[in-house]
């Protein structure tokens, strides 16, 4: 049997007051029992009544679209959980249906009885309103638990762009304490008298980026206010006060006047979030105890104060559960209309943002939602401000998806736009440059580059996948992403040449599709899903002895044709479809006969953010290896064909099930992802001298050279010319350089060289200057791509960043940092990833100190000695050999692969 006394008592903030203050609080209120599914609170409706669960089990859950979809953000079982407090501020409205999934015990209260309660005693209701506070952060912390496992928060949009280096000026506008407070939506309750006070006792702290503003689980100091920059706030689910790098990223504060931290205005409460600079930043700080002098000199300052803390938790709590929606169930413009919703008792019906979810249901109009957000979050009320903010916070996957649609239609544009002095080749070539960057901003994963055959000239069978209607062009034509991602991705990285595909004839209707089609030089064939309103069998006979004489003539000149034996299009569960014979008669029909290279693909029927594009390249047989005289043994063939038809169906799940690996095992780049990049500071002076000894005894002095360029691991490598003495080695390293720095002085030390193959060591001195995992990604794509337009297809190596007793503390860096670099690679043909992090470390995983020298950072003689071994074991792949005819045709070949005579065992 429940008794309401008993259970009120336990309340802690009861035993500070007068018993008949508490009284009367108890009087006022009742204690209930309710059964299973009885809904206590429903979404928008009025807020009549606040409880405190004492035992059962409540559900919350948000409506949205007109309330025929619902869904669940959260339950909670825990005693005093509060239900219904968003009632205390205004609109006074409900903001999620709250139903008991068990048979409950609550303590209620009338929210009408308790405002005027709480206006007779004030500092009695602080007190309560700080318990239900409490209480309440248990809330958003199971919300954030829930959340942190997706981390798809993409702070990448902002202001229009999608990253790039930020140029702060020289000098920037701060508002003064009181205009930041008088701004402040947190101070807005307050009276310009208490903002005075508060504005003297504030102070101004600079923080650099990526610098830690506060770590969630320490005490807090007091409040911290935006002033200017950016805040980047972080959630670990365990509490660890790891850091940036152990949580993840929750929610970007770029709006001045913007609590970053409040926990210090709570009473004995811990920071429930780390909060990190994610650029130059400018904070006011006002110290818990001035703030508490201040605010609680009168009790209803205090009374406010708790009201107001109770707003704050209110609305990040309702921001988490926008982004649990969006995450969970992946319905991210569901989301942002129940935000609005939520919100338009305080907005304007004239308001633009109202038109959001419209815009956003459609990737035609996408652009003008972008565009909409960008220029409310600069421009608008402080409302539309915030919620803009908000939108593009959950907006990460869909603004990803917005570019790359973007991007189809500009390669579409760029190809039926060609100057007709264009042959087909050069806007091949053009497009395939065009394709690279739209798929690189996408994930992706390749394996089998050692299958490709060392020269062109071969055909490249795939299974084409059905296109997603998402990516539908407004002249209705979808490009088929799969064959696109084939040339662009494969054989331009390897052969410098996109190769030529077989296409399907277009209906009428399909009018976009032909004079693109043209202008790349495919070559037409008719399908059954083509028109073929003129297709008598002389007609049909005539085009396919065309088509095999253009087929040929492009093999014969040492073009690779990609085509599809199915002749249409499949889901990847489905896929491949039944083969024809066509594409192996064609193959049997050019003397000498060509390779048949198999490229199985995955996901490309699926919208890019909800999947990896996967390909795998597998080991390419010639015909006539398995078929006698195949143009005459027609039934042989049918008979190898439906064989390896089924055999081609077990590539296709091998490359759905790389997907599935890649994106399960994949680097949780967290805020990595998030924070901008900038520009690194470089001191031009700094390693003059050292370059310019090098510009004077090595650069332009070797032909045919494999390059060592990096920083002092490689500088004091004094043996190495006798090590790899086999080869033409320049050492250009430079002592203490970071990965900035040697693009920097990429046009002086490298460009004027003979580069036949590159081997790069820095990031190890970016970590010990601070510089986080992804931004050592960020600076060495920087630097690859740089090498990359200058060698297109030279060799390049990267050697792992090594760990050091110096450095030990910074071993997960190094990990991640290596990690990422690796993944990068592994996308990219003509490099090799050399690891010495392992061999470098005990069977224990501890530093093998006998590897360094005394100052625990540079190598000794030891562990010059491994890396000459691990140099050696990988010779192959990192060093150019000038006496080798082979070499000088895999300086543009790379990865080497062997020819294969023969087709996989299994078909033999």
């Amino acid at each position: 049997m429940w008794e309401k006394r008993e259970i009120f008592s336990e309340l802690p903030f009861v035993s500070n007051f007068e018993k008949d203050k508490t009284d009367f609080l108890l009087k006022i209120g009742e204690l209930i029992e309710v059964p299973e599914r009885y809904v206590l609170t429903k979404q928008f409706e009025p807020s009549h009544s606040f409880y405190f669960l004492v035992e059962g089990l409540v559900n919350f859950s948000i409506s949205v679209e007109d309330r025929t979809n619902e869904f669940s953000v959260g339950k909670s079982d825990e005693k005093f959980t509060p239900v219904g407090w968003s009632g205390f501020r205004s609109p006074k409205r409900y903001y999620t249906t709250i139903t008991c999934e068990r048979p409950c015990v609550l303590l209620k209260w009338s929210h009408q009885n308790l405002e005027k309660f709480f206006d007779q005693e004030p500092l009695l209701g602080r007190e309560f309103l700080l318990f239900v506070l409490g209480k309440s952060i248990n809330l958003l912390k199971h919300v954030r638990t829930e959340l942190a496992e997706y981390n798809n928060v993409n702070w990448d949009i902002e202001t229009g762009k999608t990253g790039g280096f930020s140029q702060e000026g020289r000098y920037i506008s701060v508002p003064n304490p009181l205009q930041l407070l008088r701004q402040s939506p947190f101070f807005e309750v307050f009276p310009d008298k208490t903002l005075h006070q508060l504005a003297k006792a504030t102070q101004k702290k600079y923080y650099l980026n990526n610098e830690p503003i506060f770590n969630q689980g320490d005490t807090p100091k007091g409040i911290d206010i935006l002033a200017y920059g950016k805040a980047a706030l972080c959630f670990s689910p365990d509490g660890a006060q790891g850091g940036i790098e152990e949580s993840a990223a929750l929610h970007l504060i770029n709006l001045p006047g913007y609590l970053v931290g409040w926990m210090g205005a709570a009473p004995d409460g811990s920071n429930d979030v780390t909060a990190v600079a994610s650029r130059n930043s400018v904070v006011y700080h006002i110290s818990a105890r001035n703030l508490h002098k201040i605010l609680n000199q009168d009790p209803h300052s205090a009374l406010a104060l708790a009201r107001r803390l109770l707003w704050l938790v209110s609305i990040r709590l309702r921001n988490a559960r926008a982004g649990l929606i969006s995450q969970r169930y992946e319905r991210e413009i569901l989301a942002i209309s129940n935000l609005i919703e939520q919100n338009s008792m305080q907005l304007s019906v004239t308001s633009p943002i109202h038109k959001l979810p419209h815009l956003l249901n459609s990737p035609l109009t996408l652009d003008d939602a972008f565009r909409l957000l960008f220029r409310l979050e600069k421009e608008g009320e402080s409302l539309e401000r915030e919620l803009s903010r908000l939108s593009l916070d959950i907006l990460g996957k869909i603004y990803k998806e917005y570019n790359f649609f973007e991007g189809l239609k500009n390669v579409y544009q760029s190809v039926t736009a060609a100057p007709k002095s264009l042959s087909p080749s050069e806007i091949r070539t053009m497009a395939a440059k065009q394709f690279a960057g739209v798929f690189n901003s996408t994930p992706y994963v390749i394996e089998g580059w050692e299958n490709l055959p060392d020269e062109p000239g071969h055909i490249f069978i795939y299974n084409h996948l059905l296109n997603h209607p998402y990516n539908t062009l407004p002249n209705h034509f979808q490009i088929t992403l799969d064959s696109h991602f084939i040339s662009s991705m494969v054989l331009y990285a390897k052969y410098g040449e996109a190769g030529i595909r077989v296409v399907r004839v277009p209906r009428a209707e399909e009018y976009g599709h032909e004079y693109y089609y043209e202008r790349l030089g495919h070559i037409n064939v008719y399908t059954d899903e083509s028109d073929l309103s003129q297709g008598t069998p002389e007609r049909r006979k005539a085009r396919r002895k065309k088509f095999y004489e253009t087929a040929k003539d492009h093999l014969e000149k040492g073009f690779n044709i990609v085509i599809s034996p199915e002749g249409t299009s499949m889901t990847t569960e489905e896929s491949p479809g039944s083969f024809k014979l066509g594409a192996f008669l064609l193959a049997v029909s050019v003397s000498p006969e060509p390779y048949i290279v198999p490229v199985a693909v995955a996901n490309f029927d699926k919208r890019i953010n909800q999947n990896v594009f996967s390909l795998v390249i597998k080991k390419p047989f010639r015909v006539s290896d398995y078929v006698k005289n195949p143009e005459e043994n027609k039934d042989s063939l049918f008979e190898f064909v439906s064989k390896y038809e089924n055999e081609y169906r077990k590539y296709v799940e091998e490359a759905a099930g790389l997907a599935r690996r890649v994106e399960s095992t994949k680097i949780n780049l967290k805020t990595f992802e998030q924070v901008e990049k900038e520009s690194p500071v470089i001191d031009k002076n700094l390693f003059e001298q050292d370059v310019r000894i090098l510009e004077r005894r090595h650069v332009g002095k070797k032909n045919d050279a494999t390059v060592f360029y990096g920083s002092s691991s490689f500088r004091l490598w004094r043996v190495m010319a006798r090590n790899f003495s086999d080869y033409n080695v320049m050492n250009l390293g430079f002592g203490g350089a970071r990965i900035a720095y040697c693009l920097h002085y990429f046009e002086r030390l490298i460009k004027p060289n003979d580069v036949k193959s590159l081997v790069f060591y820095a990031g190890d001195n970016d970590i010990g200057d601070g510089c986080i995992p992804r931004q050592v990604l960020n600076f060495f794509v920087d630097f690859y791509h740089r090498f990359r337009e200058s060698y297109p297809h030279t060799k390049f190596t990267f050697v792992s960043i090594k760990p050091s007793p110096v450095r030990f503390h910074f071993l997960d860096r190094i990990e991640a940092s290596n990690d990422l670099v690796r993944q990068f690679l592994s996308r990219e043909p003509n490099t090799f990833y050399l690891n010495v992090y392992d061999h470098m470390l005990d069977e224990s995983g501890n530093i093998r100190d006998e590897l360094f020298t005394e100052d625990g950072l540079h190598m000794n003689r030891k562990g010059y000695t491994l890396w000459k071994g691990l140099f050696l074991a990988n010779e192959k792949e990192i060093f150019y050999d000038p006496r080798s005819e082979e070499s000088e045709r895999q300086t543009k070949l790379l990865p080497k692969t062997e020819i294969h005579t023969q087709a996989p065992s299994d078909l033999a």
